[in-house]
C-alpha cells in the first residue's frame, strides 16, 4: 500500500498579501511509492488546530509535514520541538492574541518531532539551500499547529510521523517590498521548493 503524505501550508498573514509556503506547496510531487495530499491552513490558532485534527482523523497519513513562514530568516529552519504555549506577538487572522496561555492544560510541556530534523536540514542543503535545525518554532500560530498536531497524534494513537519546516520570505516577495525599507532576507521560490521536495523524499524513507 502506498504511503500517505500530508503537507500543509499557511494563508497570508501579518499584512502580507501572499505566503511563500503556498507557492512551494503547489510545486510538490509525491515521492515514488507515496500518495501526496495538500492542505491550506488558516493563520488562526484555534481554527488551524481544529483543521489539522480533522485532517489527521480523515486521512491517517504516514507522514505529516507542515510548512511555515519565518520572515526575517535567511535560511530554512527545521524545527525540533512544539511547545505547550500560545504567546502571540501579533494578532492572528481571527484577532486572537494570547499572552502566555497553555494550548492544552492537560498536555505535556512539549512534543519532539518524530522525523529527525538534522536529516531534513541536510536534505535541504543537498538541494542547495542553507538550512539548520531550530529548537522551537516560537510562540505564534506555527507553534500552535505543531503542538496541536502532535497532541492529536499522541491522543489518538496514530502512527503518523511529524516534521515542521520554516522557510524565509521568497526573493519574489522581497522584490515587491518598497525601496528604502529594510528588505527581508530571502531565498528564491525555486530553491525553497527544491529543498522542501528533497526533505520530503528524505522523510518518506
Amino acid at each position: 500500500m502506498a504511503k500517505k503524505i500530508l503537507v500543509t501550508a499557511f494563508e497570508p498573514f501579518g499584512g502580507r498579501t501572499e505566503n511563500p509556503t503556498l507557492r512551494v506547496l503547489e510545486t510538490l510531487r509525491a515521492p515514488r511509492g507515496a500518495r501526496l495530499f495538500k492542505a491550506r491552513l488558516p493563520v488562526k490558532g484555534k481554527a488551524a488546530g481544529k483543521k489539522i485534527e480533522s485532517l489527521l482523523s480523515r486521512l491517517e497519513p504516514d507522514l505529516l509535514l507542515s510548512l511555515g513562514l519565518a520572515a526575517g530568516e535567511a535560511a530554512i529552519r527545521v524545527e525540533r520541538f512544539g511547545l505547550n504555549i500560545a504567546d502571540y506577538g501579533i494578532k492572528d487572522n481571527a484577532g486572537w492574541n494570547p499572552q502566555g496561555e497553555k494550548l492544552d492544560p492537560a498536555g505535556p510541556a512539549a512534543y519532539a518531532v518524530t522525523v529527525d530534523p538534522s536529516k531534513l536540514a541536510a536534505a535541504c542543503r543537498r538541494a542547495g539551500a542553507p538550512a539548520y535545525v531550530s529548537n522551537h518554532a516560537g510562540g505564534y500560530v506555527c507553534n500552535t499547529l505543531m503542538y496541536r498536531a502532535m497532541r492529536a497524534i499522541d491522543k489518538t494513537g496514530l502512527r503518523t510521523r511529524y516534521a515542521f519546516i520554516h522557510i524565509p520570505v521568497s526573493t519574489e516577495m522581497a522584490l515587491k517590498e518598497q525601496p528604502g525599507r529594510n528588505i527581508s532576507p530571502s531565498l528564491s521560490l525555486a530553491l525553497m521548493a527544491a529543498a522542501v521536495q528533497s526533505a520530503i523524499k528524505e522523510a518518506a524513507k
